[in-house]
């Protein structure tokens, strides 16, 4: 299930965010809330240690066994590999470990925005442990972080999560998914490369070998294993994996998922498939489905689209000790969720270091965990057949005495010990854990197992460089195989918009991933006011971190260099009081792009395309006339055919909102035929603290020769460049830009004094700008720019007042 993949980040982001820490009350509300939730933890980790749902598998064939294997090496290898996957070497008795991880949480309103740490928290713990016994986890170090919006507190329960344990019987070695390793495959979960039954959705061939030289003189041979998806489903994978030849134990891997995961469709999917399971067990169908294909209602679908995710790369890397076992060293995932305009990019982290194996003399064993109290009163509810509404009243109110009893549990262990102990048993009861927590968060804080900041790259500490080397396995030849999917259907908020040329404009896409790495679209947009019918067909492929996309098109394009005033949010200005910033043009035509997942990497743009310009066809707005005159006039855009190429390049640095922090955008571009340019642009943006107070600098400049046409100007006023003045007040083929900006320290509500004041004309007058576009005023930013509300003054040339609220800010 996807919830399978989930459940390791939502474990991890156990934290709760409160203002007014340090007082009393708000302590005692931080007490219940982790009781809370460690009693729901309760029930949670023993229902899934105990729900047991029919597996799920495609048949093998003697079709699948006969192209499955691209080579008899890769047979021989895989079977050895499945083999030694489930047997336990059981010379291996105990171990002492060190273990470290980090998750770390993004936010942004862009898919290629500025790189914002949302959260982020990190642990350091001992980890012991011994066969027959069990583990025992002393957590040394545990802090949390919430850069956007740092003066709230944060309040989670150090060690609740899922404990990092390197090793344990029956371990899975790809770390995703159960946690346990399964004999057979079940597709409901991530389906298991080298599970048995693997073969009906997998084909194998060999890679590259390398032989490794250890200190006694003895040689290890490595070989790559290459695994592909027989089709690209959300559920299974493409990677690299390397095996040591002499055990056929894996040593290192590299993996993604075949395609994206979208959400609505999977949860239809997944919908149909358990509401067959229970008519075929002959239990009817469940009241209170939300609709008849399973999903979530279509209104739902219509305000939160697109909704996906995607894990772009899993890294594991494994040592040698004593020469004869190999273990987790280090693991990585990194990947991302959106909900229609919003990007959440993840990341999760483990380092394990090794004081000893098969070093312990002895530890004690964690006594058994009872079922929780709670999901047993609420089973025998279920099955007297109490009334759904007074079964939850029942099991509230049960939870809350649980409650209370774990306040006074770990009241009374912290004052007798200063530590506190709970007891658990984990992957469905095959392992016990005691994890011991100091109560002291100030000593957990500030541990030296921890690094000297939470902001520390992780090439540091995770060996990035050895995992920029696996990634690059992750190459465009390594693709799933063909097997055109099902089209989903892309509509509602996300394809809506409005602006002062089309009026009320929406569309509908349909998107079908192919296999081979490739997916497709097809478009079509309508629009209201001047009646014109745009549309775009597009196949692009990807590797998981950059895709390559080509389209033949007919769009609404913008000259504009920031903003985005075909967004939805841009929309709600213009509809709402005329605020429409965009200078539009229309073109058709054909382009290649070169899109990277996270910013900093090189994007670029092919295309051949005939452009014109086009007039202003609605002045609607909600609260004003019908023909509102406070809408700009369009520029009219020269006729032109022209093919060009254009790159950009956006590197950040710096994640801490209290040191620097630097943002970039750097862009080329040049076009030749009816008219032949080239233009280039910098945007420079520098943010740090000023004792108690937090400053920001933008620096900008751009400049174009040839015959620059009106659509490919610099255009300067308005919200996103100088606040105060009209958008489009001046242009010209040269440009330059400042916006100084102070303010409070704090991030999650930041009070705001800015100045902005820009240039824009005939690049011969750079140096001779004659009094300059200006603008003073005070805005209010929230959860470090994400969301922002912008009074401007403008100084010159216009003298007026303008009220913005708009998304992404730089500060």
């Amino acid at each position: 299930m996807v919830l399978s993949l989930v459940v390791p980040f939502a474990l991890a982001l156990q934290v709760q965010i409160q203002v007014g820490v340090g007082t009393k009350p708000a302590l005692d509300s931080a007490r219940l809330r982790v009781a809370r939730t460690e009693a729901f933890m309760e029930e949670m980790w023993d229902d899934s240690s105990r729900q047991r749902q029919p597996v799920r598998r495609i048949a093998l064939t003697p079709e699948h066994v006969a192209t499955a294997f691209r080579d008899a090496d890769a047979k021989a290898l895989l079977l050895r590999a499945r083999l030694a996957r489930m047997n336990q070497d059981s010379a291996l008795t105990s171990y002492d470990a060190k273990a470290y991880e980090r998750v770390s949480v993004g936010l942004g309103a862009k898919f290629l925005g500025r790189d914002r740490l949302a959260f982020r928290q990190e642990e350091a713990s001992r980890v012991q442990w011994q066969r027959g016994k069990g583990v025992r986890v002393e957590l040394t170090g545990s802090r949390s972080v919430v850069p956007i919006a740092k003066e709230a507190g944060v309040g989670g329960d150090a060690g609740l999560s899922n404990v990092a344990v390197p090793y344990y019987p029956g371990r899975d070695n790809l770390w995703l998914g159960s946690g346990i390793a399964r004999a057979e495959v079940d597709e409901r979960n991530l389906v298991h490369p080298l599970a048995t039954g693997a073969e009906a959705y997998y084909t194998y061939a060999m890679g590259d070998s390398v032989t490794m030289t250890l200190p006694d003189g003895q040689k290890l041979t490595l070989r790559e294993l290459r695994i592909v998806a027989r089709e690209p489903k959300w559920n299974v994978t493409v990677g690299s994996f390397w095996f040591d030849m002499a055990s056929a134990q894996l040593v290192r891997a590299v993996y993604r998922l075949s395609t994206q995961i979208d959400i609505w469709a999977v949860s239809r999917e997944q919908s149909a498939r358990e509401r067959a399971d229970t008519l075929a067990n002959g239990q009817g169908a469940r009241p209170g489905r939300r609709n008849q294909d399973g999903g979530p209602p279509a209104w739902v679908k219509a305000v939160v689209s697109p909704m996906k995710a995607d894990i772009t790369a899993v890294t594991v890397e494994f040592g040698l000790y004593n020469q004869r076992f190999w273990l987790p060293r280090i693991q990585a995932v990194e990947g991302y969720a959106q909900a229609s305009f919003m990007r959440v990019p993840i990341t999760f982290e483990q380092r394990f270091t090794y004081e000893s194996v098969n070093g312990l003399d002895s530890i004690a064993t964690p006594p058994p965990v009872e079922r929780s109290r709670v999901a047993v009163l609420r089973d025998s509810l279920r099955t007297a057949g109490v009334d759904s509404v007074k079964r939850d009243s029942i099991v509230r109110e049960a939870r809350r005495e649980r409650t209370k009893e774990l306040v006074a549990d770990r009241e009374q262990q912290c004052a007798k010990t200063g530590t506190r102990t709970t007891y658990r048993t984990r992957y469905e009861g095959s392992l016990r854990i005691a994890v011991q927590v100091s109560c002291d968060s100030a000593k957990l804080a500030n541990s030296p197992d921890l690094p000297g900041s939470i902001f520390d790259p992780n090439e540091e500490l995770f060996g990035a460089s050895d995992r920029d080397a696996l990634l690059k396995a992750l190459t465009f030849g390594l693709q799933p195989g063909w097997g055109p999917q099902k089209p989903a259907l892309e509509y509602g908020l996300a394809q809506t918009r409005y602006n002062r040329v089309e009026g009320l404009s929406t569309g509908l896409t349909a998107i079908s991933a192919l296999g081979k790495g490739y997916a497709a679209s097809l478009g079509v947009r309508a629009s209201y006011a001047d009646r014109e019918l745009n549309g775009e067909a597009a196949v692009w492929r990807s590797n998981g971190r950059t895709t390559v996309r080509g389209a033949v098109y007919r769009r609404l394009q913008v000259s504009n260099d920031w903003g985005n005033p075909l967004s939805f949010g841009a929309s709600m200005s213009s509809l709402l009081y005329a605020r429409d910033e965009g200078a539009y043009y229309r073109i058709w035509g054909g382009e290649l792009t070169s899109t990277p997942v996270t910013a900093g990497s090189l994007e670029w743009r092919i295309f051949g395309e005939q452009q014109w310009g086009d007039s202003v066809h609605s002045r609607w707005t909600l609260f004003g006339p019908g023909n509102d005159p406070r809408f700009l006039a369009n520029p009219m855009g020269a006729r032109l055919t022209q093919a060009g190429a254009s790159v950009r390049t956006r590197p950040q640095w710096g994640l801490n909102p209290d040191g620097l922090r630097l943002m970039t955008d750097f862009r080329v571009e040049a076009a030749s035929g009816d008219s032949t340019y080239a233009r280039a642009l910098f945007d420079l943006t520098g943010s740090s603290v000023l004792g108690p107070m937090a400053a920001a600098l933008t620096l900008s400049g751009g400049v174009a020769a040839g015959g620059v046409p009106v659509q490919r100007r610099f255009y300067l006023g308005g919200l996103q460049s100088v606040r105060g003045q009209t958008a489009l007040t001046a242009s010209g083929d040269a440009f330059w830009l400042a916006r100084g900006e102070i303010g409070t320290r704090s991030t999650g509500a930041r009070a705001v004094l800015f100045g902005d004041v820009g240039w824009a004309g005939r690049r011969e007058d750079w140096n001779r700008p004659g009094r300059p576009l200006g603008g003073v005023g005070t805005g209010t930013s929230f959860l470090d720019g994400l969301i922002r509300i912008d009074l401007a003054r403008g100084l010159w040339p216009t003298k007026q007042w303008r009220l913005d609220l708009h998304l992404d800010a730089k500060f």
